[in-house]
Formats: C-alpha cells, structure tokens, sequence
C-alpha cells in the first residue's frame, strides 16, 4: 500500500510504503476504547476526566509515532493529540484508510454524551 503525505502545517506528507500490520489498525481502536472508559468514568465518579483523556491519548499517540517512524512513514505532529479527532483524521489519511474510526470516534462521542447526560443525577 503506497501514502502519499504532504507537510503543510504541521500534515506530514511523504511518498512511503505502508506495511501491511498497519491494516489492522490497533491504534486507532484503542482511541475509540480509551474515550469510552474515560467517559463512562467520568460519569460514575462525577468528574471530568479530559486532562485524563488527553494524557493517555497522547502516550498513545507517542507509541504509535514511535513505531511508524521505525516503520518509515512520516507521521502527523503530535500537537494534534490536543484535538484527537483532527489527528485521528490526519493519521488515516497518512494510511490511506477509510474514515470509520474518525466517524466511529465523532459518533461515540456525542452519542455517550448523550446518554451520560440522561442518567445524570443532576
């Protein structure tokens, strides 16, 4: 699989080849797992548990950059852990894989906001 990735602005861009464990997309799960925890948490204890959120992605991301550099692929500015569903976007895009996770991550969210906000003791 070839990505093409461009730097404008902090957007890595390179011509580089994908390998193929990269299909599988781990990381991009364990975003998706880390929100739902974090939310539901957040929930049961009352408190808000972004700061929380924001470190464990940014660990996250960290491994992920880690390893795709040794992999050889450019990888999108870590500053973009600050706002994970712009750098959720950009990571697939530098993958060239489909958009799910990013829907999957905009529609968890809202949707866990949701019903948190329902079952509110408040």
């Amino acid at each position: 699989m070839e990505a093409e990735v461009k730097s404008e602005n902090g957007v890595a861009n390179v011509n580089c080849k994908i390998p193929e464990s990269w299909k599988q997309d781990k990381y991009a799960w364990m975003y998706l797992g880390v929100l739902v925890i974090v939310m539901i948490a957040g929930a049961i204890t009352g408190r808000s548990l972004s700061l929380l959120y924001l470190i464990i992605t940014y660990v996250i991301i960290r491994s992920e950059e880690k390893r795709a550099k040794q992999d050889g692929i450019t990888w999108p500015s870590n500053w973009w852990a600050l706002c994970p569903p712009v750098y959720l976007w950009q990571r697939l895009t530098v993958l060239k894989q489909p958009r799910i996770h990013f829907w999957l991550w905009i529609g968890v969210s809202i949707g866990l906001a949701l019903v948190l906000a329902c079952f509110s003791p408040e």
